[in-house]
């Protein structure tokens, strides 16, 4: 029973339920900002075609590229499936853009509604996931990308969330209460809530461009500074961290094994209450830990659950149907694809 994950640097990318999955695919074209301003002013390579429109390379290139990066960065020693394995994922990820289109389209259909306001809302929400306005603007820039086009993109994304929540969602049985007492019969030595730990944590973050030697020297006097305790963690973190919790102090919450890089994981389980780390290195920059709560592991009754595992069974049932209805859309729709190399 995880959390689910939040969008922070040291979080790793974890299997989502079906709610968790459909919204987080579908922002990912406005997250990213898949500009697609270079359609119409050269002729390119169409990798894909659904009902008539296009998926250029340029789009495709640029939605897959930092997936894949991002999952080389994953690897760990060499691994003689490297190219199978990165070959699927580029198969993945065309077929997740196919299926956007499909989607799209049969928002569009069905005449589904989208008002000025749920759209700005939309754009709040991912103006979230950025430290400023500022660099929200800049990526914006970066991407080449209009507001009103961004607006559009925003605007299909919430059209799609209505669709499925008119023929997905609202078509799933909800499970009756011996649905739930079956399942945790069948799954009582599983209903362990495992070891938690709640952290606060100072990042500084490096990349190609980062001068290193620099970071680590900034990191290292922040950590004397918060050995000395003159000054709390929280404010620390507030004033020098780089990752989106710097806002609440460091904070990030409750946390299992398995639900953060292996290094920052480490570290964290290791430390007693109240207790700082040194230094921790990991592929996101260096980190400070502190410890700030514990919680051991504990078996959950049914009644305690009961709930969870009520949404759990709704999610898994919505998972089937969804998977079968969008095979139904996309048997109806006229699509072509390319191999890609």
């Amino acid at each position: 029973m995880k959390r689910e994950n939040r969008k922070r640097p040291e979080r790793k990318m974890l299997r989502k339920e079906i709610i968790g999955i459909i919204v987080a695919f579908l922002f990912t074209i406005v997250c990213f900002f898949i500009a697609d301003s270079l359609r119409g002013k050269v002729v390119e390579k169409t990798v894909a075609s659904v009902d008539g429109e296009i998926i250029l390379m340029s789009e495709y290139e640029n939605r897959a590229k930092p997936v894949i990066k991002e999952y080389e960065g994953l690897l760990k020693g060499p691994d003689p499936d490297k190219e199978m394995r990165i070959k699927e994922l580029k198969e993945k990820i065309l077929d997740q853009m196919i299926d956007e289109k499909v989607l799209i389209h049969e928002a569009k259909k069905k005449k589904i509604d989208v008002s000025k306001k749920e759209i700005q809302d939309g754009i709040e929400e991912i103006k979230k996931r950025f430290a400023t306005e500022e660099e929200y603007n800049q990526e914006l820039a970066k991407q080449g990308l209009a507001e009103e086009k961004f607006k559009e993109q925003v605007k299909e994304q919430l059209m799609v969330i209505k669709l499925i929540d008119q023929e997905v969602k609202a078509k799933v049985v909800s499970p009756a209460n011996s649905d739930i007492e079956d399942f945790y019969k069948q799954h009582e030595s599983e209903m362990v809530e495992p070891e938690q730990v709640r952290v606060r944590s100072i990042l500084i973050k490096v990349d190609e461009k980062t001068d290193k030697t620099e970071a680590l020297k900034r990191i290292r006097e922040i950590l004397n500074e918060a050995k000395k305790g003159k000054t709390s963690f929280a404010e620390l973190a507030k004033k020098y961290s780089e990752d989106p919790s710097a806002a609440k102090g460091g904070d990030i919450g409750f946390f299992t094994r398995g639900q953060m890089v292996r290094k920052f994981e480490d570290a964290a389980f290791a430390l007693n209450l109240g207790e700082i780390s040194d230094v921790v290195e990991t592929e996101f920059g260096y980190h400070i830990i502190q410890c700030i709560e514990k919680k051991a592991a504990e078996k959950k009754s049914l009644e305690e659950i009961r709930d969870y595992l009520r949404n759990f069974i709704f999610q898994k049932r919505m998972e089937e149907y969804y998977e079968k209805w969008l095979r139904r859309l996309r048997d109806k729709a006229s699509i072509t694809r390319s191999e890609i190399d």
